[in-house]
């Protein structure tokens, strides 16, 4: 006996067109509304056009607007609205009801995902080409219509549409809450920015030196809209003959975005197959995710609540040096963490009953790992305020100091000056336990010791940049003992080659013009340039007496133990220079020149011309000398003060 069996070939369906039409009808207002406001721009452009005209140049401007438009709005307005886009299509998945529906009907969910995907993939770009159409209309109709920035710009449109379209789509699936969903977006596109500064904020309490700016961005990556508005993604121009044009650099970096959004979309897919319906109103959709969610809110609020517990109940009140102290800043943290820890359990169980014995396990985790992240930041693991570049590797370095800049110095050109900064860092590392150990006495250490914020930076051989800012006292005894970072500073700025620099415009710097202030002449201000018929021989008079200054030794040293002579900001120059940036753009800027009474050049020089008299420079003389009585009469005071009071 045999069986004889037809079947008919099954066909399966990726794509649902009910679906989608209903996803798009339903949804008309949000894109018909964006739609709508975006038409304004073609409008007010056609109405420009009327009342100016056309102009030859017009073609380079459209460009240009495209590729502004591209780069500066499309990432923010494109992250913002497909968040919207995905919580319209997949809005069915945070209720019970809706979803247990939706998984009934005869469609599988590998057809239901790709429907949905694109439903939300055309609810974003639907308001981008129709205002993209009307305004090529615009330039079609003008005739400066440019078909190559057309096609770069509605490639950026793409790529982040995909980006973000699909960053959104995974946040959709891990989570069972509509209001959630929101939340882990935020989270996904700047947590990895987040945690750098709350990293290195924690790192700057323990470490000596290590600046905030330098040590986030490593991590920019995984922040997509941090990365774009910080990347080589943007505009540049080009000049020829008496026009600019403009390009769209960096699109590489857009298109490896979008790769990142489909490779999202794929996990999503996988992710969505293996959801369970059930999980509509949990706050994450997948058990082997509650963990994670737990143990992340609690570092979150570690680190961020955490540090304000410290701040407000430890470091006001029972802080000594500069620098936190371990323990207690581990115990604020712990306490935070636990706080996260409980509020995130709420979240998951639904419920106020999380407080007991199967708690304790997790209690412990956030308690080792409060211990681990304060032990991480305060012993430098990673050697970030022990970091000093070797000689050979250093291009230039310079030095500020409260503001005021030494250098740069090149190894070739300076070479001991720029050892002498590098000695002087070498100095600062050595002595870290000293300088967080450092508590000045207030009460009889004024004139004696003296506080300043230095900074140094590195710029070295392979194009790279390394900056150390540090917040020392420097005290009169330890100015005297050879080889500390005080007597090292204050020998820095003995050497002839710095003072004179600290009056002399920099290499490949054009010293533009001079101006004069003195709280001591009648008009207080005045510039070398005011003058119709001598303006640069002035200007180049007044800086050759600085010159003159620098090199008899008439420039004095900066006392490290002061701060700038109060009464010579009364009477200084302020050099305005003109100088390229690294990208080759020009720029201006001011280096400030405090006066003393011994830069005779100088003064005969300012007096020569007439912008200050005899009579102002002796009367600021007079004053300078009683000043420079006081203070040192003050400092022998000071000298004497402990043992008087301990007698």
């Amino acid at each position: 006996m045999s069986w004889e069996v037809s079947s008919m070939p099954s066909k399966r369906s990726f794509f649902n067109r009910t679906l989608f039409r209903k996803h798009l009808s339903r949804f008309w207002p949000m894109w018909g509304g964006m739609s709508l406001v975006g038409a304004m721009l073609p409008l007010y452009l056609q109405l420009a056009l009327m009342q100016d005209g056309f102009h030859a140049s017009d073609t380079s401007f459209f460009r240009e607007g495209l590729y502004q438009v591209a780069c500066y709005f499309v990432p923010c307005f494109t992250c913002a609205y497909a968040i919207l886009c995905v919580m319209a299509v997949w809005g069915y998945l945070y209720n019970a009801r809706s979803v247990g529906l939706m998984h009934t009907l005869p469609v599988d969910r590998t057809c239901l995902f790709a429907t949905n995907t694109l439903a939300a993939l055309a609810l974003a770009l639907i308001p981008f080409a129709v205002v993209g159409a009307l305004v090529c209309l615009v330039a079609l109709g003008w005739g400066f219509f440019d078909l190559v920035a057309v096609v770069n710009t509605v490639l950026a449109v793409l790529f982040c549409t995909l980006l973000f379209a699909g960053l959104a789509t995974l946040c959709a699936m891990l989570t069972g809450h509509a209001f959630v969903l929101p939340v882990f977006y935020l989270l996904a596109n700047f947590l990895a920015f987040l945690m750098e500064v709350l990293a290195t904020n924690l790192a700057q309490a323990f470490l000596i030196g290590v600046p905030m700016l330098e040590n986030i961005g490593r991590l920019s990556f995984l922040s997509p809209v941090v990365k774009l508005y910080n990347s080589s993604f943007g505009v540049y121009a080009e000049r020829a003959a008496d026009d600019r044009i403009y390009h769209l650099q960096g699109l590489w970096v857009v298109a490896l975005y979008a790769l990142a959004g489909c490779a999202m979309l794929a996990l999503s897919w996988f992710l969505y197959k293996r959801r369970r319906s059930e999980s509509a109103g949990d706050v994450v959709a997948f058990r082997w995710l509650r963990p994670v969610f737990r143990y992340g809110v609690a570092l979150l609020g570690g680190l961020t609540l955490g540090r304000l517990l410290y701040e407000l109940l430890w470091r006001e009140f029972f802080q000594k040096g500069a620098y936190a102290d371990p323990l207690p800043m581990a115990v604020c943290i712990f306490l935070a963490g636990l706080i996260g820890y409980y509020a995130a359990s709420m979240l998951l169980e639904k419920s106020l009953r999380v407080f007991g014995k199967r708690s304790l396990p997790g209690i412990g985790v956030v308690a080792a790992g409060a211990a681990a992240v304060c032990l991480l930041a305060s012993v430098d693991v990673f050697g970030l305020e022990r970091k000093i570049p070797a000689w050979d590797e250093i291009e230039s370095v310079t030095l500020a100091d409260r503001g005021i800049s030494s250098g740069p110095y090149f190894p070739a050109d300076e070479p001991d000056q720029a050892r002498a900064l590098r000695e002087f860092h070498e100095a600062v590392v050595a002595d870290r336990d000293y300088i967080r150990s450092y508590v000045p006495d207030w009460t009889y250490e004024k004139g004696k010791s003296f506080f300043r914020y230095i900074r140094l930076t590195y710029r070295l051989k392979d194009g790279s940049t390394l900056e150390r800012g540090y917040d020392l006292w420097l005290n009169a005894d330890r100015v005297a003992a050879v080889g500390t970072y005080d007597n090292l500073l204050a020998e820095f700025y003995q050497d002839p080659v710095v003072r004179a620099g600290g009056v002399s415009v920099p290499k490949g710097t054009k010293l533009e013009s001079i101006d004069i202030l003195c709280g001591y002449a009648e008009n207080y201000y005045a510039n070398t340039s005011d003058h119709a018929e001598g303006d640069s021989r002035e200007t180049q008079q007044v800086y050759a007496a600085l010159q003159k200054d620098a090199a008899e030794g008439r420039v004095p040293a900066k006392d490290v133990l002061q701060s700038r002579n109060p009464l010579s900001t009364e009477f200084y120059l302020q050099l305005k220079c003109r100088t390229a940036d690294e990208h080759g753009s020009n720029y201006s800027y001011y280096k400030d020149v405090y006066l003393a009474p011994g830069m005779t050049n100088t003064i005969d020089a300012l007096v020569e011309l007439g912008y200050v008299t005899e009579a102002d420079i002796a009367r600021w003389e007079q004053e300078f000398a009683d000043w420079e009585a006081d203070r040192q009469a003050l400092m022998e005071a000071n000298t004497v003060l402990p043992e008087a009071s301990a007698g």
